[in-house]
């Protein structure tokens, strides 16, 4: 029990004992009253009689009182009694008084007549002297009933403290997000308005947590998807969100939970635009190479500050590093065009001049000169066709229709007659006849010329150039092997790129363009396969093409 609560329960005691006090005292106060009035009748009715002294004995017998004459000298201790009562005005006469006669509590009237006082006696009547059974009987009720409101007030005690504790426990659970535990109320339960009450706000607390919730993870879905870094750091430079982009950029993943932002930023960079942010409460952006991947990012530093105590920093880093290759690719290939459109060019235009300027009339030099603008000029179409070829959208429609790819492989084995024969190569086409699939035959043509141009003309003298098929339901695996001057490993990742060449003078002497390879990975792209290389130097190439049958 509560202290307030035991503090009330002897007031509640201290009130019930005083008011048996008072119910007895006041029930005493009616005795005395009613019996005050008795001996007055009494004396009335004595006084109508005469006073007559032969009956006064009868008559005080008869109504159980004792009657005293005072008219001298007080010679019994009731007449001193009556003589010191008028003696002292404690009262006058006419009224009741209570005095002690001889130990024994007694009432006496004092009636006046002249000079003479009359004393009317009788035993002091009270609840226990007059009623001793009626007063055992008010005191068991009476203290039952203090009891049974003790009780009453104890059991409500209890009701109101478990409820209230109970309450006080879901208002908890609710607010750590714990299920409540159920309460049962009567209609008429006082808790009734309060428990209805708190399982509205229970339903309700709980239909906004599971829509925080759900927002809240399609907030982590969505960051966690984003192609942007993103990192949310508090104001003790504590990481507080991240996504999984972050740490591909800065090669490792973020660690759950919190800690400080600079475990994971190594860059000097971009930790000072972080502190600059924290400082001076203002955006930053730049673009920075992360020291980790070697990735370019466009960072954007963002100040989210309510106020200093909750200011935050968002972080957003955007991978640029696929723009800058291709700004740098865009160069080169411009560099490249420029270079390769020169060339031919260059020599169209001086040997043109020199025939110009009189070298027409030398036969053989005329010949020798036009055979020179020949090839040039018919270099120059060939760049340009490979240049519109690149050129064409991704999405262009295919011509697509049933292909034989063997028949298009001795096409193309007997356009390059002539430098086979030269090279004394041995070129082998080991695919069926009747092997179909469903293509575009114009780009299947194109990877199949350029990868057999490839293998012919950076071949060996006496090498040999194997084409073969896998065929399945699904995609057809071509192979193309030679046993050519091979490529480097550091260059094999460039080899699709437009206008690269691992041997700039050879592949002039050849007559290439330096487009064959990116020509034959666009076509693939656009077919729906892709290309492999696996290839080493001295021991030649292997260029696989993977296409889908339909």
């Amino acid at each position: 029990m509560t202290k307030p609560f035991v503090r009330r329960m002897i007031w509640v005691c201290l009130l019930a004992l005083a008011g048996f006090f008072i119910i007895v005292r006041g029930i005493d106060t009616i005795l005395y009253d009613q019996q005050t009035a008795h001996l007055q009748s009494v004396y009335d009715t004595w006084h109508d009689l005469g006073g007559d002294t032969t009956q006064t004995k009868v008559f005080a017998e008869d109504s159980k009182t004792t009657i005293t004459v005072l008219d001298g000298t007080a010679k019994t201790t009731r007449n001193r009694i009556v003589q010191k009562v008028v003696d002292n005005d404690r009262t006058r006469a006419g009224h009741g008084n209570r005095v002690v006669v001889n130990g024994t509590k007694e009432q006496v009237y004092i009636g006046r007549i002249g000079e003479v006082f009359i004393g009317v006696w009788q035993p002091q009547a009270s609840l226990w002297r007059t009623a001793p059974a009626w007063g055992w009987a008010f005191t068991v009720v009476y203290w039952l009933i203090a009891g049974g409101f003790l009780l009453w007030l104890w059991r409500r005690h209890h009701y109101w403290v478990k409820h209230l504790a109970h309450m006080t426990a879901n208002i908890q659970r609710i607010r750590h997000g714990e299920p409540v535990t159920p309460l049962i109320l009567t209609p008429h339960s006082p808790f009734l308005p309060m428990g209805e009450a708190l399982n509205s706000a229970n339903s309700a607390v709980t239909h906004l947590r599971h829509k925080v919730a759900l927002r809240q993870a399609s907030f982590d879905r969505l960051i966690d998807h984003l192609p942007q870094g993103v990192m949310l750091i508090d104001a003790d430079r504590q990481v507080i969100l991240s996504n999984q982009a972050l740490g591909t950029l800065i090669g490792h993943p973020v660690a759950p939970g919190h800690h400080n932002y600079l475990d994971d930023i190594k860059t000097y960079a971009l930790a000072r635009m972080i502190e600059h942010t924290f400082r001076k409460q203002k955006n930053h952006h730049r673009e920075i190479t992360l020291i980790a991947t070697q990735k370019a990012v466009d960072a954007n530093v963002i100040s989210l500050a309510p106020d200093d105590q909750h200011q935050q920093v968002l972080v957003i880093l955007y991978d640029v590093t696929f723009l800058r290759q291709v700004e740098r690719m865009q160069l080169d290939f411009v560099g490249n065009v420029s270079h390769e459109l020169k060339t031919p060019v260059t020599a169209i235009t001086g040997f043109a001049e020199t025939l110009l300027n009189g070298a027409m009339d030398d036969e053989e030099a005329r010949v020798k000169f036009l055979q020179i603008i020949y090839n040039e000029s018919t270099r120059l179409t060939q760049l340009i066709n490979d240049i519109l070829t690149l050129s064409r959208p991704e999405n262009e429609a295919l011509t697509l229709e049933a292909v034989q790819p063997k028949a298009l492989i001795d096409e193309a084995i007997t356009s390059l007659a002539q430098p086979i024969e030269e090279k004394h190569l041995t070129v082998t086409n080991q695919l069926a006849p009747t092997l179909t699939i469903r293509s575009d035959a114009v780009k299947l043509s194109q990877v199949i010329r350029n990868l057999l141009n490839n293998a012919v003309f950076y071949n060996r003298l006496g090498g040999q150039v194997t084409i073969s098929a896998q065929p399945d339901e699904t995609e057809l695996i071509l192979t193309f092997q030679d046993t050519g001057i091979g490529i480097a490993e550091n260059d094999q990742e460039r080899i699709f790129e437009r206008f690269y060449r691992v041997d700039k003078a050879r592949s002039r002497h050849n007559g290439g363009t330096g487009l064959g390879l990116a020509i034959v990975a666009e076509m693939v792209k656009q077919l729906g396969g892709e290309i492999t290389l696996k290839s080493q130097l001295g021991l030649g190439s292997t260029f696989t093409v993977t296409l889908p049958v339909n």
